[in-house]
């Protein structure tokens, strides 16, 4: 084997390692901000929910104080014919 083709094999196995270092750097790369995306959309449904959910109690507690002053006008109503 001459020097020359020691060197041309060690040159391609280096090239080889350094564009298999490359790929794995951008496969990586693509990973992190798939993650990214999926941690920022499950962000977006968790502050949803806590908002849409406060907002559903708020407005069911609301309905049952309607309701409680319905009910004491409604009785008031039925003591005064009484």
């Amino acid at each position: 084997m001459t020097p020359e083709t020691l060197l041309a094999a060690i040159s391609a196995g280096f090239a080889a390692f350094a564009g298999l270092g490359k790929a794995l750097g951008r496969f990586n790369e693509k990973l992190d901000k798939r993650l990214y995306l999926i941690e920022q959309s499950v962000d977006d449904l968790e502050n949803g929910m806590l908002r849409d959910y406060v907002l559903k109690q708020d407005f069911l507690r609301e309905v049952q104080s309607v309701h409680q002053k319905l009910d004491r006008i409604w009785e008031h109503m039925i003591n005064q014919k009484g």
